[in-house]
């Protein structure tokens, strides 16, 4: 049952933190393109230039020609002394529009010249455009296989890394420092459980993984903006891919194997009596004030909203309004209703850090500045429903879920202790 429950919630949430650098790269290949077609547009227009040139230099030949005749008419009429004084001077105004002539044949052959020119300063244009074309593709090329990381010597690539700030910049959220460490800190547990299960004697068959990968497609479907859309193109939006999917099913099946088989009954019972809170339906309903620091850039950035917390905590512990410093200072929506959050149980269902605390709280009490994903916190415990007497054997499925993944996060801090990690960020 373990298996049935966790697999798709751990993959579909790998499948929302991937990847894609590959459009940086599609996206200067296409200004490449564009710069390639542009060049070509000018050597056409300096073809038909040139063309234009050749027919001017059929016009010079056809001028030259008829000067020639002019002369020979004029030297005709000079020896013929029997024509009149009037075709004598006919005869001058003749060889005066030979002269012009000529000098509209010189500009001509200028004008032949100056195309020349232009057509190999236009060729000269496309070969440089060409070779910067080269260049930019090679230059994202080597930029995809930078590599950022290392565990245990094995790579990380950058368009490994891109891929998964893609997710973030799809959803118009700046690409924070804090953003770009969660993300090394996401490929490096990938690498870490990666290496961990290459070693283990445990796989998973081709029939397993193709059933875990339809629950997560129904999964993914069930989501009104993935309607009727094929998996594959789901995960293209997500910036992963089948062939990725499947891989990571794979690993995920296998890591289970290896969970379920180092795992006792009595160590999840034992689990369950410690923390019966989690499972029995009990409910907190709360308020908070949050300084929000996921778009903050800078060291000083984030201990000015350390400072920021401190003051409103100051504040109200003086006895202003709790609400009233939700509305003035939180960067949270519910901020308009006095920081007001709602019911939400122990699992699943908000932050572990803020869950964590404020199911140790009292009705009314107000905690200390707490820090998650998200910022900084103080939190106040409005209403605390209990939950019904439940039986570990009614919540086995429910049990086996949140232990696992406790020892999954266990595995993976045993494991990043031992590991030789390099970041080159």
């Amino acid at each position: 049952m373990y298996k049935m429950i966790v697999i798709p919630v751990i993959l579909f949430l790998f499948v929302l933190q991937t990847d894609n650098f590959l459009f940086a790269r599609e996206d200067a290949e296409a200004k490449a393109e564009v710069s390639i077609v542009t060049t070509e547009a000018n050597v056409e227009e300096s073809v038909t230039t040139v063309a234009e040139t050749e027919e001017s230099n059929v016009a010079v030949t056809e001028v030259e020609s008829t000067t020639k005749e002019s002369t020979m008419v004029v030297v005709e009429k000079e020896t013929n002394t029997e024509e009149s004084a009037t075709t004598v001077t006919e005869a001058v105004e003749s060889t005066e529009t030979v002269v012009e002539k000529e000098a509209e044949t010189e500009e001509s052959n200028a004008a032949v010249t100056a195309a020349e020119s232009t057509t190999k300063e236009s060729t000269s244009s496309v070969a440089e455009k060409e070779v910067k074309s080269e260049e930019s593709t090679q230059a994202v090329v080597e930029t995809e296989n930078d590599v950022i990381a290392t565990v245990n010597s094995e790579e990380i690539l950058r368009k490994d890394f891109d891929r998964r700030l893609n997710v973030f910049r799809r959803m118009n959220q700046d690409v924070t420092p804090e953003i770009k460490k969660q993300v090394v800190g996401q490929l490096t547990k990938k690498m870490l459980l990666k290496q961990f299960v290459d070693k283990q004697d445990i796989s998973a068959g081709k029939e397993e993984v193709q059933a875990e990968i339809e629950k997560i497609k129904f999964f993914l479907q069930n989501n009104p903006n993935n309607k009727d859309k094929p998996l594959d193109e789901i995960l293209e939006g997500q910036g992963s891919s089948l062939s990725e999917l499947e891989e990571e099913v794979s690993r995920a099946l296998a890591l289970s194997k290896y969970l379920e088989n180092s795992v006792s009954d009595a160590d999840k019972r034992s689990y369950f009596d410690a923390n019966k809170d989690a499972f029995n339906g009990a409910r907190v309903k709360a308020s908070h004030v949050l300084i929000d620091t996921r778009n903050l850039k800078t060291d000083a950035e984030r201990e000015e909203a350390k400072k920021k917390i401190e003051i409103v905590k100051v504040e109200i512990d003086k006895g202003a309004d709790f609400a009233e410093m939700a509305k003035k200072y939180s960067n949270c929506p519910s901020a308009e209703k006095g920081g007001d959050i709602g019911f939400f149980q122990r699992k699943g269902s908000i932050v572990e850090e803020f869950a964590v605390v404020a199911f140790a709280m009292e009705v009314g009490e107000i905690s200390e500045p707490v820090k998650t994903q998200f910022g900084y916190h103080i939190i106040m415990v409005t209403e605390k429903e209990e939950g019904e007497d439940v039986r570990y054997e009614d919540v086995t499925d429910m049990v086996d879920f949140v232990y696992m993944q406790i020892k999954t996060e266990d595995l993976v801090k045993e494991l990043n202790d031992k590991a030789e990690i390099k970041i080159m960020l």
